[in-house]
């Protein structure tokens, strides 16, 4: 009886560590590499844009015209917003959408892997002509006829994320991530996907 009892005390220590070694060791399958090809070019992202996006604004003054189309962007438990110098925060509500869902998609993978809380970082959303032409004067990517005027795209960084709490991962396992949560949206349909090493963002535009 003895020997009974010590065996499956042995057998459950046995299990236990390894529970906790696979507990431990989860995030280590999330590669750094980022295999993704997004290269939805710009004539690609506004392909349609025109049917479901607004008519681009002249400058800011013209917002308050259209506000009654667009959502407003804020903070919340999926995503922060940079300091906006060229954007206001502002897209239509298919593409306000879209965004929830990415972060939404984004945490619950963290979570999957035994990762802690992040939220994703956005640092673009949607301008005006004179937003567009300030930019271009110190961003070589920006162009006249950008999809941002229609308020279906913003961008999000890939290289910073907003630590929450909980188990860290390192910026590569999260791009990664990022990464698989806007394959599965770009194959629904759902998104044209633009990979900006310059700006090192994800640039995104919703296609409703």
């Amino acid at each position: 009886m003895m020997k009974r009892r010590e065996v499956c005390r042995w057998l459950l220590t046995i299990v236990g560590i390894v529970s906790l070694m696979a507990c431990g060791t989860r995030h280590h399958v999330v590669p750094e590499t980022f295999p993704f090809q997004f290269n939805d070019n710009n004539p690609h992202q506004l392909r349609g844009v025109k049917s479901y996006g607004i008519e681009p604004l002249e400058d800011r003054s013209q917002l308050s015209s259209v506000k009654r189309h667009l959502k407003h962007i804020e903070e919340c438990r999926y995503y922060t917003i940079d300091p906006l110098t060229h954007s206001v925060p502002y897209l239509t509500p298919d593409a306000a959408k879209l965004l929830k869902d990415i972060g939404k998609g984004f945490q619950k993978s963290m979570r999957r892997h035994g990762f802690g809380e992040y939220r994703l970082i956005v640092t673009s959303v949607l301008r005006t002509k004179d937003d567009v032409r300030r930019l271009m004067k110190v961003n070589s990517n920006a162009v006249s006829n950008s999809a941002h005027c229609r308020g279906t795209t913003f961008d999000i960084t890939y290289r910073r994320f907003n630590y929450v709490g909980g188990e860290k991962a390192t910026p590569g396992q999260m791009k990664y991530l990022l990464g698989e949560v806007l394959e599965r949206l770009r194959s629904k349909g759902r998104c044209c996907v633009r990979y900006e090493t310059k700006q090192t963002c994800l640039h995104i535009t919703v296609t409703p």
